[in-house]
């Protein structure tokens, strides 16, 4: 039973990545995309911080590595490219554009932290790649030289970017226990990158109430929360549900930007979506067979 409710955590954790995508669309249609990247890590931070403090995760000694501040500078660069990138294309699109970055952290992990590359993995790559384009273009290549296919471009680079992200981050901390410390200072660190950049880039500082509420819900409960429940249950469950959690976000994400913004998706993006999510599943039963495989016990 305890198995079960630790397996509910990561669905839930999932489900409110999901929605990040639609909150996010919400607040930089009603706030300068610079200025809503900076508050949401700004709300996020300040809850990481409450929350590691009172669950006695918090240590200040990470903030010491200056890995870790590299890693924050590529979440603060893909967190403007995202939010920037979705003033010119969809939150489908985006939910599907940053979330294949599954398939390029398992390419990537080949080259930093030697893992082994196999047939698999190129055929996610490459399935991948060619629904990228069918979404990024809308089946027509034409669209290339359109706002629309610029915003779909930001918002790949943002997933390509948290793609160094986590394999960093994983090279980073390998060998010790540190990682919910770790990512917490990543997420502070973060929003110390987006302030001043804020303060340069922005061209109107105009706040509603619309876009603070949706810069105060994605900073607490899509970057702060979130995390918090996916720590609980990675640690009682290990590293095999990660796949599952990727494919109930990008679900998820499709579902609430349906729900909440009534974007219906194009056949150009169904097929694309459908090719995508066939490359992360390819790529996560690869992934998954590798943790099994390292788990066989020990003589």
């Amino acid at each position: 039973m305890a198995g079960r409710r630790y397996e509910l955590i990561l669905v839930v954790a999932g489900i409110i990545w999901g929605t990040s995508f639609a909150a996010g669309k919400i607040g930089v249609d009603n706030m300068d995309p610079v200025l809503f990247s900076a508050m949401r890590y700004s709300f996020g931070g300040l809850a990481i911080f409450i929350a590691l403090v009172a669950m006695k995760q918090f240590n200040l000694s990470v903030f010491r590595l200056k890995g870790l501040w590299i890693i924050a500078l590529f979440n603060a660069i893909a967190m403007l490219f995202q939010n920037v990138g979705m003033t010119m294309t969809s939150a489908t699109n985006t939910v599907l554009l940053v979330d294949i970055n599954v398939v390029f952290i398992a390419i990537l992990a080949v080259f930093v932290l030697k893992e082994r590359l196999n047939r698999r993995m190129v055929l996610g790559l490459l399935i991948g790649l060619v629904g990228v384009v069918e979404i990024s273009t809308n089946g027509d290549l034409s669209a290339i030289f359109s706002g629309s296919f610029e915003g779909n471009m930001l918002v790949f680079g943002a997933g390509i970017l948290w793609a160094f992200y986590v394999v960093l981050l994983t090279r980073s901390l390998n060998g010790t226990e540190l990682l919910a410390s770790a990512t917490g200072a990543v997420i502070i660190e973060t929003a110390i990158f987006l302030i001043p950049i804020m303060l340069v880039l922005t061209r109107d500082y105009s706040i509603g109430s619309t876009g603070t509420l949706a810069a105060l819900y994605a900073g607490i409960f899509c970057t702060a929360l979130a995390f918090v429940m996916y720590s609980v249950g990675l640690k009682h469950l290990g590293a095999t549900m990660s796949s599952v959690i990727l494919l109930v976000e990008i679900v998820f994400g499709i579902l609430f930007a349906i729900l909440l913004l009534g974007e219906m998706p194009t056949v150009a993006t169904g097929i694309g979506g459908v090719m995508i999510l066939l490359s992360v599943i390819v790529i996560s039963m690869n992934q998954s067979e590798d943790v099994i495989s390292r788990k066989v016990p020990q003589e």
